[in-house]
């Protein structure tokens, strides 16, 4: 196919966006705190009013930079420090610590001993009858995830390790994150890792903090900035290559990078925009990574990349929230109490399988038929057949009677009181209660007279919820608690391939550009428990070689 974007109008694009750092030079000014008024009339000064590249005085200059200290930037960084042999790296984190999804994860990595054997069965089965993300991509992975104990030995993290064994066996000893889908051929081909604090419980025990130590240790190549959010990306609009980052470094700085940068910016979780753009999604409530606003997805499309697996991530699910909509009883899906009750849409109807558990809940054995099981899996769920993300309302009731809240619906040592300290609201009637949430009255004592026939029955034949974890909803005083989607991570983000060059809409790679992580991950249909984390390491040490490589 031909590429319609000229050189020439590709100058034009450039210079007439409206862009106020380096005109030609810089690709937007993407994640920057509003502009105050008159602050557009404001003259640039210095490398702000460079016209061309040639122009601009680099404040310092690194080998490699890496955008965004979570996991993935962590990993990049630490692979600069362990295989550069004196390579500099600057690691920008936007926050005033390690950042992202990094201290919400469970911290468990994905590991496998055989590339091939993983590829060719569990990691290719997760694709499900997509084709979202080419083969030699998802070989990258598998070949990656076999290297990943050994590379986090090589770190110095034997001591603090638990590296859990391949082949799960179908008992209590097996999680029911291992395998998520043990219904996919080679389900017990991948196992996972995660640190443990070592005998004495004082080392790490998350990979967040082994990997944030480590780059600590190594401030002699590591040059790692805390509550230093880039500003931009600068690009050589006559070859595309990208040359370095501005930062918002007590004031505007730019820094070259000889290698390449690295983007480990995360999802686009606290950005309603993208969430409703690209997700369809209204009235999330994100877990976790507020810091997450598309800054580099912003800047990485301005720079020409397209983008993948916008609908992918750890989402969504309707967690309960007290009635100001200020705060979760709980934001994991694992753990969540809804199975004491159902949840019900503003017309007073089930419209899903309503008890949002992370793998079903329960331990699943080996086998299976995975089109008529169900359960939540990082928020995707059986449907007709396939497993996808449900797009949900911005607001449902979780509806439960006096046996359950006596049962368990509100987390323990929560409240002893929801109504008084508005977590609630109750009634004796469900008629009262439909007045107070606003919702029709017939037809909440409809579905809840439905569902207590089939809590009778034993069998959800609406929805197919698991019969062990059914409660009717049968003696007053009822109870309505308020629910809003949430989610963990998205997966969006730019494309890139199997070396985590970035690349554009034609499979071209923007030179000198690179990810890892969240940020453009390659989970784009079912998505294994661990696999974040797993990428994050693979492709960090990937495009940490690359960049060093080019450098």
């Amino acid at each position: 196919m031909q590429d319609l974007n000229l050189t020439a109008s590709r100058r034009s694009f450039i210079k007439s966006a409206g862009v106020a750092l380096l005109g030609a030079a810089a690709l937007g000014a993407t994640g920057c705190a509003p502009k105050t008024k008159g602050e557009a009339d404001l003259p640039a000064t210095g490398n702000d009013a460079a016209e061309i590249v040639d122009n601009i005085n680099w404040d310092a200059t690194y080998d490699v930079i890496v955008v965004g200290g979570g996991i993935a930037g962590l990993a990049t960084a630490a692979t600069v420090a362990l295989e550069g042999e004196g390579k500099s790296c600057l690691l920008l984190e936007k926050s005033a610590n390690c950042g992202g999804n990094s201290f919400a994860s469970s911290g468990f990595c994905m590991h496998a001993e055989d590339a091939e054997a993983v590829y060719s069965t569990y990691i290719s089965g997760l694709s499900g009858d997509t084709n979202c993300t080419p083969e030699d991509v998802l070989r990258a992975y598998a070949q990656g995830i076999t290297e990943n104990v050994q590379w986090a030995k090589d770190l110095g993290g034997e001591p603090y390790m638990s590296v859990f064994p391949i082949g799960w066996a179908d008992d209590e000893s097996r999680t029911n994150q291992i395998p998520e889908y043990p219904e996919i051929e080679g389900a017990e081909l991948q196992g996972a890792f995660k640190f443990n604090g070592g005998e004495d419980g004082t080392g790490p025990t998350h990979i967040a903090v082994f990997l944030q130590n480590y780059v600590r240790e190594h401030a002699d190549v590591i040059d790692y900035k805390l509550s230093t959010p880039m500003t931009a990306l600068v690009q050589d609009p006559a070859t595309g290559t990208i040359l370095g980052v501005v930062a918002d470094d007590g004031g505007n700085k730019y820094y070259k990078a000889t290698g390449g940068v690295v983007m480990c910016t995360g999802g686009f979780e606290n950005d309603p925009e993208y969430l409703e753009q690209y997700m369809g999604m209204q009235g999330v409530t994100p877990a976790a990574a507020l810091e997450n606003t598309a800054d580099g997805h912003r800047a990485c499309q301005k720079a020409g990349a397209a983008l993948w697996h916008m609908h992918g991530g750890a989402c969504f699910w309707l967690a309960p929230r007290n009635l100001d909509n200020t705060q979760f009883t709980q934001t994991q899906q694992t753990g969540l109490t809804k199975e004491f009750g159902i949840t019900v849409g503003v017309n007073g109807r089930r419209f899903y399988n309503d008890w949002d558990a992370c793998a079903a809940g329960d331990v699943l054995p080996i086998g299976g038929n995975l089109a008529t099981n169900v359960g939540y899996r990082h928020g995707q769920t059986q449907w007709g057949g396939r497993w996808i993300h449900l797009q949900l309302p911005p607001k449902a009731w979780f509806v439960f009677d006096a046996a359950g809240l006596a049962a368990g619906a509100l987390p323990e040592g929560l409240t002893s009181d929801p109504v008084a300290d508005g977590w609630a609201h109750s009634a004796a009637t469900l008629e009262e209660l439909a007045g107070k949430i606003e919702v029709p009255a017939e037809e909440l004592v409809k579905t809840v007279n439905q569902w207590n026939e089939f809590c009778e029955r034993g069998e959800d034949l609406a929805f197919y919820r698991p019969s062990n974890h059914m409660t009717p909803v049968a003696s007053g005083p009822f109870y309505a608690m308020l629910c809003t989607p949430t989610l963990l991570n998205t997966d969006g983000g730019p494309v890139h391939d199997a070396e985590a060059r970035i690349l554009d809409p034609y499979g071209d790679p923007i030179p000198h550009l690179y990810s890892a992580g969240e940020f453009g991950s390659i989970w784009g249909a079912m998505y294994q428990g661990t696999g974040n984390i797993g990428e994050c390491c693979v492709f960090g040490r990937i495009a940490a070689r690359n960049a060093m490589a080019s450098a």
